[in-house]
């Protein structure tokens, strides 16, 4: 779990006034939380971290005297001026379910002797903290040749009593299709083309 600094901010100061000071801003919230906290974050520090963290990553937040283990519900980015607008952090507690994601990645797409689609990039599911997920990976040179799909019933995920998937099952996450194929097909659109 990544660890990120953060100080209480006045919420009187308005965040486009700190964005210019250096910082970043966003507000920790939670069920057991009477209410929300803002946050100020050091602006070059939040961009390491938003470089290598996703909406739905663990994280602790050092707060001084506070540590307080939190998930990223959003990051809210301007890649125009490459700055962090607002970063949403929900406090984690022992035992209670909350809504998030999980980042899909596939490994070694070279391995397959075709054009391999991603469809799915993302899946959504409730678990408590104990339970909650950092990345799929899903490593295709390990895989049956002939695969063609995968589908996210095809994962463990499904079998596991402490996750509660919100994305349907039957929902696709990558097919392959192969190179010939793909090229005859592309071929055959050509001449379409240049005769309409």
């Amino acid at each position: 779990m990544s660890t990120l600094k953060a100080k209480k901010r006045n919420p009187e100061i308005k965040a486009k006034k700190l964005r210019r000071e250096g910082f970043a801003t966003g507000v920790l919230f939670g069920k057991e939380m009477k209410e929300s906290i803002p946050l100020q974050f050091e602006e070059t520090e939040a961009l390491r971290f938003v470089k290598a963290n996703k909406e739905g990553a663990q994280v602790t937040l050092d707060m001084g005297e506070d540590q307080v283990d939190a998930i990223v519900k959003n990051i809210d980015y301007d890649p125009m001026k490459r700055q962090i607008l607002a970063l949403d952090l929900q406090a984690l507690v022992n035992g209670e379910k909350i809504s998030t994601t999980v980042q899909i990645k596939l490994i070694n797409e070279s391995s397959f002797q075709g054009f391999v689609g991603q469809e799915l990039t993302e899946i959504h599911y409730k678990a408590d903290p104990a339970n909650l997920l950092d990345t799929i990976e899903i490593d295709l040179s390990k895989l049956d040749r002939d695969i063609k799909n995968m589908y996210v019933k095809d994962l463990n995920l499904t079998k596991k009593k402490d996750l509660e998937l919100t994305t349907p099952e039957d929902a696709l996450i990558f097919y392959i299709t192969d190179h010939l194929k793909a090229m005859d097909e592309e071929e055959e659109k050509d001449p379409e083309e240049t005769t309409a």
